[in-house]
């Protein structure tokens, strides 16, 4: 059987290649879910206490 491809050359380089910038984008990016779900949570706890602050305050039950 005949090689069509007798004449391509090896590289060396595997088939998919990733550039630097493309990682580091990919390293931040997974990274950012974690930082807003850290201020998602420092948000929700700090109005719940400013919230629970101001009924003791007037002296609603809670």
């Amino acid at each position: 059987m005949k090689d069509i491809y007798r004449k391509n050359k090896h590289s060396g380089q595997p088939m998919a290649v990733k550039s630097i910038d493309t990682i580091e984008f990919t390293e931040t990016f997974n990274y950012l879910w974690i930082d807003r779900l850290i201020t998602s949570l420092y948000i929700v706890l700090s109005v719940s206490l400013t919230i629970i602050s101001f009924a003791l305050m007037l002296g609603i039950s809670i």
